[in-house]
């Protein structure tokens, strides 16, 4: 016999007393800045920077000439698992071959270097002494024709383990004629890392809905133990742990609403002439449907596409081109 849910909407001076909720009424507004970095440390110009020069550059100045044909329409959504790795370690030879656009002399010691065991994954260092760090940057690649429509990555780290210096940065990318062709880059978000993970912290504790009531301690979060900015090899070390987490949900960035404007432009990127999103919602629709009709009553539910004849001529034209892909 099922249970009726149970709902209540707290305060926050509620939830901060022990009143169990399902969700808060409302929360003072989030700013990144509050968990940046301040003052006059001299590492704010290089931030600056590397957030409104060299990141936006990449789509203009980081090219890749690997190009991928002859992939199938269900495998495409693991692209990212695939190519993932290839572009992020792209994008450090970029920062490392283009010194000119972050560097203004007071970093000639130093260059970027890549770890994937350790949080953030790239790091500037002195060259010969890879424990002077200047600062780090996760970096995050995401194909943006995925089945979920935005980065589905989990950001676990504890605010604790990021320097106020630290970036996150999430590179959207597909492929240059959608289904085939070779990797494009789309303009990145950047983020402070810091802030990032207080607002996943955030979300998690308070934002976050849930089924019955719940008080802050049972939405809380564990720190790890002895955590701290740069650790070595020690990813694992640096996470936050849930108290209850039963769906392997945590860290779920995106439901933050940090990145929503972010993903929103993103997924408008032109890819031969139709927007990104559109591409997503067919390739999706094929490969989470079992029949034709199933497939045709899906994709004319894909909404701002026009239903003219010539849009019918070209859904026909994408059906036959997937199905006639040889198999790997």
């Amino acid at each position: 016999m099922k249970t009726n849910k149970q709902s209540y909407i707290a305060t926050l001076a509620e939830a901060q007393k022990g009143v169990a909720f399902t969700s808060i009424d409302s929360l003072p507004p989030f700013v990144e800045s509050d968990y940046s970095l301040r003052g006059n440390d001299n590492r704010a110009n290089l931030i600056e920077a590397l957030r409104n020069i060299v990141f936006p550059s990449l789509p203009a100045e980081c090219s890749i000439e690997n190009s991928y044909s002859g992939i199938l329409a269900t495998d495409l959504f693991s692209l990212n698992t695939l190519l993932g790795s290839m572009i992020e370690n792209k994008v450090v030879m970029f920062l490392n071959a283009h010194r000119h656009l972050w560097d203004d002399g007071s970093w000639s010691e130093y260059h970027f270097i890549r770890s994937n065991e350790s949080f953030p994954d790239v790091r500037l260092v002195r060259k010969g002494d890879n424990h002077d760090i200047i600062l780090g940057i996760e970096l995050k690649s995401w194909f943006i024709l995925s089945k979920e429509g935005e980065p589905s990555f989990r950001y676990r780290t504890a605010s604790e383990a990021c320097d106020p210096a630290d970036l996150l940065c999430i590179i959207p990318w597909y492929l240059s004629d959608a289904v085939c062709g070779h990797p494009v880059l789309a303009t990145p978000w950047v983020y402070s890392a810091k802030a990032a993970a207080e607002a996943t912290k955030r979300y998690w504790i308070y934002e976050r809905q849930t089924d019955y009531p719940k008080t802050v301690k049972q939405r809380g979060l564990d720190v790890p133990a002895g955590v701290r900015p740069y650790m070595e090899n020690a990813r694992d070390k640096t996470n936050y742990k849930p108290v209850d987490d039963g769906g392997n949900n945590f860290g779920r960035l995106a439901r933050t609403g940090i990145m929503s404007d972010f993903v929103e432009e993103t997924l408008l990127a032109d890819i031969l002439g139709i927007p990104a999103n559109n591409w997503r919602l067919f390739l999706k629709a094929h490969t989470d449907s079992n029949s034709l009709q199933d497939i045709q009553k899906k994709i004319s539910s894909i909404t701002k596409i026009p239903q003219s004849e010539e849009f019918q001529k070209l859904m026909e034209a994408l059906c036959d081109y997937i199905d006639e892909l040889p198999e790997i």
